[in-house]
């Protein structure tokens, strides 16, 4: 008898925890392509769970607080587009079915996230996002160049993009 309470708590917990919807939030991959930031999921995520359908990307930049966006695009009602890890989203160009915002210039020395609202075709999947971060630094000869920030880095917690590397 003094262990149906117990038992009972037991049973109880666990039928909570597993009521409990969990999600993940799955890193984006970024990329330049001549000098401007392109945006995908890792061939890992791929392997992992198929082709992920796209509802929307978002790029932000959270140099300040409150962020500010810097572009988007979303696909009215139930559209949504498959996401392949060998393609990539161009900043500030939508796909022609999708409805954008105008392009920020991206500044030198700004740190950016990515955030594409897609989530796998498969229901018992749990993740619901994919993220990422880059900073835009430019190069000796004063050219844009792309910085990705995994979420390894310091940079990722500290939302302030690294010291250019110094040469030798």
């Amino acid at each position: 008898m003094q262990y149906r309470h117990t038992m009972f708590y037991l049973l109880a917990t666990l039928a909570c925890s597993q009521a409990q919807a969990w999600s993940r939030m799955a890193d984006a991959r970024v990329h330049a392509i001549n000098g401007q930031p392109c945006f995908t999921i890792s061939k890992k995520e791929e392997a992992r769970n198929g082709t992920p359908l796209l509802g929307a990307l978002t790029v932000y930049d959270i140099s300040g607080k409150p962020a500010e966006e810097a572009w988007s695009f979303i696909f009215s009602g139930t559209t949504t587009l498959p996401i392949h890890a060998k393609a990539c989203f161009l900043y500030g160009h939508a796909p022609a079915i999708a409805e954008a915002t105008a392009a920020a210039k991206l500044k030198e020395g700004t740190m950016y996230s990515v955030f594409l609202n897609g989530r796998p075709d498969d229901p018992s999947d749990s993740t619901y996002g994919y993220k990422g971060k880059f900073c835009i630094t430019a190069t000796a000869n004063g050219e844009q160049q792309v910085v990705p920030i995994t979420s390894e880095m310091p940079a990722w917690r500290d939302e302030i993009c690294p010291a250019p590397a110094s040469a030798p």
